[in-house]
C-alpha cells in the first residue's frame, strides 16, 4: 500500500532509476553468494588511489581540518586545479573566483545545469551519452534534445545535425570528450565548427572533460581553449578517472566568473562544500601523482588493445575503436540477440558477465548494444568478452 502522502515531486516522473545502479547491485548479491563475476559494469578504474594523496588527506584530518571549508574549495586546491588545467588543457582559470571544487563530476554538471536552465530551455545532447545528463535537464524542469550519433561512422560528431538541433530555445549543448560510453574524442575541426555553429547564438557549452587525461591515438581538445568558445564554456573535470579517486567524490567546475558565480548560488544551497580534509589529497594527486595517472593510463590502452584483439575474431559484435576513456560500446544485428536490457540479464545470470545496456545511454537507438568498461585486470577481460562472445 502506498500511502498519498509518499507521492513524490512531479519532476521526478521523468526520472528513471540508473540501470547502471541495477545492474551493479544484482552483480554484487551474486558476488555474495559465491559466484565470480566479471565486472563490465563499474565506469570506474580498478587501481588504488595515489599514495600521496593518501597520506595528505591523513595528515589534513590529522592536524585537525574537519571544519567548513570555503563554498568553493580551498584556496589551495583550487590553485592546483588552475596550475593542472593551464599544463594539461592549455586553459587559464584564476583560482578566486573561476573555479569551483565540487562533490565529484557529477555535482559540477548538476550545478551549471541548475544555475542556467529552467521550463522553456532546450539542452542539446549528442546521443548515445551519460544518462546522468538529461536527468539532470529534466531535474532542472528544462528539455533534453538528442543529436543520435551513428556506429557506422564510429559516433563522430555528426556536426549538421547538432547544428540542426540547435534553436531559439537552445540554453546550452552538452559535449563530453572522450566520450561515456563510446570513447570517441572530438577533434579540433568540431571544435572549430561548434565554435561557429555557437557564435550567432546565446548558447552554453558544457564541456564534460572527466576523461580528458586518458586519450590515446588523438589528443584531447578542449573547447575552453580557443577563444571564442571560452566566454560560452564551462568545463566539468575530477579526480575519479585519471587518479583512480571514485570514492573520493572529489571534482571541479571551471569557467568565466559571470559563468561561475551563479553555480556557486546553487551550490551554497545544495552541498555548501566538499569534504575538507580531502581537499588536501587532491591537492597532491594534481601535483605530486602524475606519473602514476600516466601509469594507469598506459594500462587501459593495453587493455583497450588486447580487447579489440579478442573482438576482432567474432562477426557477431561491431565497435568503433576507442581513442579515450576505458570503455568498448558494442553493438550487434537484432537477430544475433535479443534486445539489450533482456541480453544484459542473461549474460549476467547465466555467463556471470556485468554490462549495461545501451538503452542506458540511448533510449531509442541503443536497444541492440552494450557498454563493456575494460577496467578491470586483463584475464577477466579476455574471459569475459570471450563469455559474450559465446553466449552470442
Amino acid at each position: 500500500m502506498t500511502h498519498a502522502f509518499a507521492r513524490p515531486a512531479d519532476r521526478l516522473a521523468a526520472i528513471k532509476p540508473s540501470p547502471i545502479r541495477a545492474i551493479f547491485d544484482r552483480a554484487a548479491k551474486l558476488e555474495a553468494d559465491g559466484h565470480k563475476i566479471y565486472h563490465f559494469e563499474i565506469g570506474r578504474p580498478d587501481f588504488d588511489s595515489p599514495a600521496v594523496a593518501k597520506q595528505a588527506t591523513i595528515d589534513a584530518l590529522e592536524s585537525g581540518k574537519v571544519h567548513y571549508a570555503p563554498n568553493a574549495g580551498t584556496a589551495d586546491l583550487r590553485a592546483a586545479i588552475s596550475e593542472y588545467l593551464a599544463d594539461k588543457r592549455h586553459t587559464q582559470y584564476q583560482p578566486n573566483g573561476e573555479i569551483i571544487v565540487t562533490v565529484g563530476a557529477n555535482e559540477a554538471v548538476f550545478l551549471a545545469i541548475m544555475a542556467f536552465c529552467g521550463p522553456g530551455d532546450e539542452v542539446v545532447v549528442p546521443v548515445p551519452a551519460w544518462a546522468h545528463y538529461q536527468s539532470c535537464i529534466r531535474l532542472a524542469g528544462a528539455t533534453p534534445v538528442e543529436v543520435p550519433l551513428d556506429a557506422a561512422n564510429g559516433y563522430q560528431l555528426d556536426l549538421e545535425a547538432l547544428s540542426a538541433a540547435i534553436g531559439d530555445r537552445t540554453r546550452m549543448v552538452v559535449l563530453c570528450t572522450p566520450n561515456n560510453p563510446t570513447g570517441t574524442v572530438a577533434s579540433k575541426s568540431d571544435m572549430d565548427a561548434i565554435a561557429e555553429m555557437l557564435r550567432p547564438t546565446d548558447a552554453l557549452l558544457l564541456s564534460d572533460e572527466i576523461y580528458a587525461d586518458l586519450t590515446y591515438d588523438v589528443g584531447h581538445t578542449s573547447p575552453a581553449s580557443y577563444e571564442q568558445l571560452r566566454p560560452r564554456t564551462l568545463s566539468v573535470g575530477g579526480f575519479a578517472k585519471a587518479f583512480a579517486m571514485d570514492g573520493w567524490r572529489l571534482g571541479w567546475l571551471a569557467g568565466p566568473a559571470e559563468l561561475i558565480a551563479p553555480a556557486l548560488r546553487v551550490r551554497q544551497y545544495t552541498t555548501v562544500c566538499s569534504t575538507t580534509f580531502i581537499q588536501d589529497g587532491g591537492a597532491a594527486a594534481l601535483r605530486s601523482a602524475r606519473d602514476e595517472a600516466e601509469s594507469m593510463r598506459q594500462s587501459f590502452e593495453a587493455r583497450r588493445n588486447a580487447a579489440l584483439r579478442v573482438i576482432s575474431g567474432t562477426d557477431k559484435l561491431r565497435v568503433a575503436s576507442p581513442d579515450g576513456a576505458f570503455y568498448l560500446y558494442l553493438s550487434y544485428d537484432p537477430e544475433t540477440a535479443e534486445p539489450a536490457e533482456e541480453l544484459a540479464v542473461r549474460l549476467l545470470e547465466e555467463h556471470h558477465v556485468a554490462v549495461v545496456p545501451g538503452t542506458a545511454f540511448d533510449p531509442h537507438g541503443g536497444t541492440h548494444s552494450f557498454r563493456v568498461s575494460y577496467a578491470c585486470p586483463l584475464e577477466d577481460l579476455a574471459e569475459g568478452l570471450r563469455r559474450i562472445i559465446a553466449a552470442l
